[in-house]
């Protein structure tokens, strides 16, 4: 976990968080969410701009983030364009296009 003054972030495995504090969050996000799935939660003041060493700490861990979504899409032969059309699936299921 990070904090600062103006910023925290969290990630926890689903299949770790208590039932009670689970059932509270699936009625926040108005969805059901499974045991495979992290939960991301980011908490920040909106308009207040963090210092130049918080913003490299920040782009350091995007940077070690995307790195190790990049070996686990190759372990798994995971191309970018299945990633791109799962996400757009996804999309297309959450907004679905209105015509």
């Amino acid at each position: 976990m990070y904090t600062d003054d103006m910023e925290q972030v969290t990630l926890h495995n689903v299949q770790d968080i208590q039932a009670d504090k689970r059932v509270w969050l699936e009625n926040l996000l108005g969805q059901e969410i499974r045991e495979n799935q992290q939960v991301f939660i980011c908490v920040f003041t909106p308009g207040a701009v963090p210092d130049e060493q918080t913003r490299q700490a920040a782009a350091a861990r995007i940077a070690r983030t995307l790195d190790a979504a990049d070996r686990h899409a190759a372990e798994r032969g995971i191309s970018a364009q299945d990633a791109d059309a799962a996400v757009a699936e996804a999309m297309e299921q959450i907004r679905p296009r209105r015509i």
